[in-house]
Formats: C-alpha cells, sequence, structure tokens
C-alpha cells in the first residue's frame, strides 16, 4: 500500500475507527462502574472513616458523602483502567484473526478497510451488551 495513494482510506478508517473504540470504552466503563462501586464499597468506607474518624467537627452526612465521593472516584478509575484494557485486548485478538486468518487472500487495502471496520464494529456492538 503506496502511503501517498491510501492516504484517504486510512484518514477515512481511522475516524470511523477512533469513534467506533471510543464508544466501546465509553459502553464498558459505563457498565463496570456499577460493578466495581459495589465491589469496593465496603473498602472505600472503611478506608475514608478511619482517616476522617479523628475529626469531631465533621457531621456524620458529611462524612458520608466524602465516602460517597471517594468510591465514585475509585470506581471510576478502576472501570476506565480495566475498559481500556478490555478494549484493546479484543481489539487486537480480533484484528490479528480476521486479518492473517479469515481475509490473507484479499488484497491489502481490502484487508485493511475490513479489518479495521470490522473490528472496531464487532468490539462495539458487543460493548453495548448489559454483562
Amino acid at each position: 500500500m503506496d502511503p501517498y495513494q491510501s492516504a484517504l482510506v486510512w484518514a477515512a478508517m481511522t475516524i470511523v475507527s477512533t469513534y467506533l473504540v471510543a464508544f466501546a470504552y465509553r459502553n464498558t466503563k459505563f457498565i463496570l462502574k456499577h460493578k466495581v462501586a459495589q465491589r469496593r464499597e465496603e473498602a472505600v468506607n472503611r478506608e475514608v472513616m478511619k482517616s476522617l474518624g479523628d475529626d469531631k467537627k465533621m457531621s456524620r452526612k458529611e462524612k458520608d458523602e466524602r465516602a460517597l465521593w471517594k468510591k465514585n472516584e475509585v470506581a471510576d478509575y478502576e472501570a476506565t483502567t480495566f475498559a481500556i484494557f478490555y478494549n484493546n485486548a479484543f481489539y487486537l485478538v480480533l484484528a490479528i484473526i480476521l486479518s492473517f486468518y479469515i481475509l490473507k487472500t484479499t488484497t491489502p487495502t481490502i484487508n485493511y478497510i475490513l479489518t479495521v471496520g470490522v473490528t472496531s464494529g464487532i468490539l462495539a456492538l458487543f460493548s453495548t451488551g448489559s454483562q
């Protein structure tokens, strides 16, 4: 593939793939954030209450609000990192299978277009599931 002749194809597929992968990241993160928050709730509450336990000026409601904020912060961070890892690993496996095994007899341009497009599309589709 000559870079000058294929620049338009590369640019178009990069834009499409970027949109679909970002969509998959956002969906996966949204699904995981709630699960992570439930699993980390007790540990985060314990940590926040331990650090704020000596503060007599703070009301119970304010302590609970800080614990909730910290729980959301931890859940957001963990969900983001896992969503990036999961989606990148899934994308890589799909791209290798499509490019080197299923589409190995096609021309390089068609192979690139189908590999990037189908892989991004499948990733976005699977990210819409509720599990």
